[in-house]
């Protein structure tokens, strides 16, 4: 099955790279070394709305390498959830340490809307099409 899909709209941020594809999902990639705390929330945010019109939609987060993510922005996320345009998020992790820490967000902060980690870009891509 291919997943192969076109890019509508596209935002560069120091940060990431945060874009709409036709396939109807905005795919989020974390740049290496890079620190989300809450000036880069905001940031990202400001990409997620501009790129979506504010207009939910899910979304695929993946991170490179060295990226983390400060007490603050954590605790963030959950208080923000509702203010975001993510219909539904998949986390895609690519290491065990990646996979704990999204893992324990899920486990006790309770997202509110859909939110579920993968290892395989294949199965969060399906999973978020049952939310379009």
């Amino acid at each position: 099955m291919s997943f192969n899909s076109t890019e509508l709209k596209q935002i560069v941020l120091p940060e990431g790279i945060v874009t709409l594809k036709t396939d109807g999902i905005v795919y989020v990639k974390y740049a290496v070394d890079t620190t989300v705390d809450l000036d880069v929330q905001a940031r990202m945010l400001d990409a997620f709305n501009e790129i979506t019109e504010k207009k939910l939609t899910p979304f695929l987060f993946e991170a490179e390498d060295g990226v983390t993510v400060t007490k603050e922005a954590r605790d963030n996320a959950i208080v923000m959830e509702e203010s975001t345009p993510c219909k539904a998020t998949a986390v895609l992790v690519q290491n065990i340490a990646y996979a704990m820490i999204a893992n324990f967000y899920v486990k006790f902060n309770k997202p509110k809307r859909p939110f579920k980690v993968f290892n395989k870009k294949n199965e969060a891509i399906e999973w978020l099409k049952l939310h379009l």
